[in-house]
């Protein structure tokens, strides 16, 4: 079963792009509180106030700020984050939890923290099933809604009943169809439904039978993404608390296998791959890396030079002027190799402990290599050829 998702910075290459006067706001936007509304126009004020002293044009910062305050219309803990350039805002998502709070301004967005998010994230289905359809729940460990769907069949003869004779038996047999084909038609649903949504996991509990006619039933998409759970239901009184338990799990395993999926391609000695930052920084100025490897906090006090191309970068300022950049721009060194790997439509992965394989915890899957070989030829100089 595949993890990769190799589309999910694909909306963020917009951001990626500005160069300039560019601002970029996590701030955390939660009203579960009462004070809610008026902590989150204090923390819009001290946005303000940073960002115009790092120089920000006032009007940038008012677009910015403005739509801070805006209500997000979700409850609990929520952050937004904020992408502007040349008055116009370019990104504006809402993330279920709270994000350390930070602005910057600056040539380029600082797009790392929201990439990491959105790399982690993990869209699930949960389904819960009975013998007459189910209730199905879609949901994102970074979305801040959930969409609650059912499916139901359309069969009315579902109860089985005491008794004896043929007419019972014929009765049962009914009984047990109905069920089946209620079955069927959640199976369907589900498949219809991976069709139209990105769905990285199917976690199906409720009655052992319906549990397992669904399985049998259910298509291709929905096979290599299914887990059974043990604990939930669709009756009242499920066991949910055990059943958060239990997604928070299959959550994790996902995550994981993405982890192990990128890692195991680094692995054989002619793999197309960069190791460390010199190979993967020229990876990406070649548009060859398909897959960005970052482990947290591995460059934080690194800097680089960009240009208005985002894959145009270099540690050596006077290298991107002998490519025709006349000022280039200071600025974190992971943000400017994310910034060239969404602008070649590259995914993220980020790590979060230490690897061997990647001693300065950057590398790169590529999906291609034209860095000549540098294994010695084999062949003999004098052969004829």
């Amino acid at each position: 079963m595949t993890m990769r998702r190799p589309e999910a910075l694909s909306t963020l290459r917009r951001a990626a792009e500005l160069y300039g006067d560019v601002v970029t706001a996590y701030v955390d936007v939660s009203r579960a509180s009462e004070t809610g509304a008026r902590e989150v126009e204090l923390r819009a004020d001290n946005v303000r106030r940073e960002l115009l002293e790092s120089g920000a044009a006032e009007d940038l910062v008012e677009t910015v700020v403005a739509r801070l305050t805006e209500p997000t219309g979700h409850g609990g803990d929520a952050s937004r984050v904020v992408v502007a350039h040349d008055g116009t805002l370019v990104t504006d998502l809402v993330l279920a939890g709270a994000v350390a709070g930070h602005q910057h301004h600056g040539p380029v967005a600082h797009l790392l923290e929201l990439a990491r998010a959105m790399s982690d994230d993990v869209r699930y289905a949960v389904v819960r099933v009975d013998h007459t359809g189910a209730d199905i729940t879609l949901a994102s460990t970074i979305g801040a809604v959930e969409r609650e769907l059912t499916s139901e069949g359309d069969h009315d003869v579902l109860h089985k009943v005491k008794g004896g004779g043929w007419s019972h038996r014929r009765f049962q047999m009914r009984v047990q169809d109905s069920q089946d084909q209620n079955a069927d038609t959640v199976a369907r649903d589900l498949d219809s439904l991976l069709t139209k949504e990105r769905v990285d996991l199917v976690l199906l509990t409720g009655e052992p039978s319906a549990v397992s006619r669904v399985s049998e039933s259910a298509g291709q998409q929905v096979s290599e993404r299914l887990q059974v759970l043990e604990h939930g239901g669709r009756a009242e009184g499920a066991d949910d608390e055990q059943l958060d338990e239990e997604v928070a799990a299959a959550v994790q395993r996902c995550r994981s296998l993405r982890i192990d999926e990128v890692l195991d391609r680094l692995g054989p000695a002619d793999a197309p791959k960069a190791i460390g930052v010199g190979e993967t920084l020229e990876a990406l100025r070649r548009g060859e890396v398909e897959t960005l490897i970052l482990q947290d906090g591995a460059l934080d006090d690194r800097r680089a030079y960009a240009g208005p191309d985002p894959m145009l970068l270099a540690t050596d300022p006077e290298e991107l002027r002998s490519l025709g950049v006349e000022e280039p721009a200071a600025e974190r060194l992971d943000e400017l190799l994310l910034r060239a790997a969404i602008a070649q439509d590259a995914d993220l992965l980020p790590l979060h402990a230490p690897i061997g394989a990647l001693p300065d915890g950057v590398g790169a899957v590529l999906r291609f290599s034209s860095r000549p070989d540098p294994r010695p030829s084999t062949r003999d100089d004098g052969e004829d050829l």
